[in-house]
């Protein structure tokens, strides 16, 4: 039995399971990031994911905007625990953006496979690189 790939909208994101083990986010035009958007997507990948592993692609194009306060929550603290993300390739078209995501990632360190990158093509080649080692290590 295949799966096929299925997909959900949140208020500020289309997620989009395409494997099993892999799903892309990619973040609408105009959004912001809070911390009740955040928990609305973070219940979605877990509809669509289940409780198997996952590596994830985030896309967040360049004019979506964030509210100071969701900095100070670690959105993917009940995610890392439970071991359900392995790999996060995170693509950002704004360079403020970029440099707030790093900024996040540095306060709140999800795993050792994470990428903020400004190029979709190098993040995807990035996390294919890192699900294919994944694969090989277990």
């Amino acid at each position: 039995m295949t799966s096929e790939p299925r997909e959900t909208r949140t208020s500020v994101a289309l997620l989009k399971r395409l494997r099993p083990d892999y799903i892309e986010v990619e973040y609408l035009s105009g959004c912001v990031f809070n911390t009740a958007a955040m928990v609305e997507v973070q219940q979605a990948r877990r509809e669509l994911m289940g409780t198997t592993p996952y590596s994830m692609l985030s896309i967040v194009p360049e004019d979506v905007d964030y509210e100071l306060s969701a900095m100070n929550v670690d959105h993917l603290a009940v995610d890392r625990k439970e071991g359900a993300l392995l790999a996060i390739a995170v693509v950002t078209h704004a360079n403020m953006m970029e440099l707030v995501m790093k900024l996040y990632f540095s306060y709140y360190p999800q795993l050792s496979r994470i990428k903020v990158t400004a190029s979709e093509d190098e993040g995807r080649k990035w996390l294919t690189a890192q699900m294919e080692e994944l694969s090989r290590t277990g």
